[in-house]
């Protein structure tokens, strides 16, 4: 009996016209569906996702992401609400992997080991893993400008480099500096407060999200050099989706090439006139100055 009214019912809400999401439903099927585009922003990734000081949602990622909205309005010719939620850098992938997160365009660098759970979008920013180091600092502490005589005079532990945990900086960075003292912090603000404070030699992190930093806190650049000149290594960052969705790659990856993004791209970080001013990096270029061995040497 059980088993028969179950049966009624389901047939029921099929017949009124009742949706009923499949399990194979792609990002395009579900949005077409739903009306809504969700996508995840980061608060604490400047210059490309932060809540302002109006507790708003602002950067670069941001804007792409409202062009990749409207290029998918187009392409499905109807109105779709842009929904944005907080993700933050322990479960960015997760929320995508698990399909309640359509979209992240943020500071999400392209490895294998992501692409065996989430797909990536091709490239739409390069940058590198550098020191964000106090001015009086930065010829002492450049592994490319230092001399023997200042390598031979540091003892292990002497120079002290803060890192975020469980980002690709711990992994690259650390082997290349083993003798250093590695100090753990939860966020770059921290860091640049003990940097400011003198309690730490150095940031290591992505270039661009430190400069990021030290503009958002209203401090003078002028006080702080990243080094090397050349990051230590490349960092490709590309939109995060969930996977099987060729359509919706499709429409992401051309938003990227075209020329509003383009335009885009230009005003947040043209090297001469943009907002968060950062010279361009290819991850084809020469990747660094150094050889392998000095590297691993490094300062410390």
């Amino acid at each position: 009996m059980n088993t028969k009214i179950t049966i009624s019912l389901f047939s029921l809400l099929l017949t009124v016209g009742f949706q009923v999401p499949s399990l194979a439903e792609t990002v395009l099927e579900k949005v077409n569906r739903t009306g809504v585009l969700t996508v995840g922003v980061r608060e604490d990734a400047i210059p490309f996702s932060y809540s302002n000081d109006s507790n708003n949602f602002e950067g670069y990622s941001v804007e792409l992401m409202q062009l990749i909205h409207r290029r998918l309005e187009q392409e499905l010719n109807k109105p779709i609400k842009l929904e944005f939620k907080p993700v933050t850098l322990q479960n960015r992938f997760s929320s995508v992997e698990s399909g309640n997160i359509d979209l992240v365009c943020g500071a999400d660098s392209i490895t294998a080991k992501r692409e065996q759970t989430v797909e990536f979008s091709i490239p739409f920013f390069t940058t590198g893993i550098q020191l964000l180091v106090q001015q009086e600092d930065a010829e002492r502490l450049d592994p490319t400008q230092t001399t023997e005589e200042v390598l031979e005079g540091l003892t292990p532990n002497e120079v002290s480099i803060a890192f975020i945990q469980g980002t690709t900086t711990e992994i690259d960075l650390k082997p290349m500096y083993p003798e250093a003292s590695w100090q753990i912090i939860g966020s770059r603000t921290e860091g640049l407060r003990r940097l400011r404070n003198n309690e730490i030699d150095a940031i290591a992190s992505d270039g661009i999200l430190l400069i990021g930093e030290v503009l958002k806190q209203g401090e003078d650049i002028k006080m702080y050099r990243l080094i090397p000149q050349q990051p230590l290594s490349f960092e490709n960052y590309g939109c995060i989706f969930p996977q099987n969705n060729l359509d919706w790659s499709n429409i992401i990856n051309s938003t990227i090439t075209s020329s509003e993004n383009t335009d885009l791209w230009n005003q947040w970080f043209n090297a001469e006139t943009g907002r968060f001013p950062y010279e361009r990096f290819s991850d084809t270029a020469n990747r660094s100055s150094l050889e392998p061995t000095q590297l691993r040497r490094g300062l410390w």
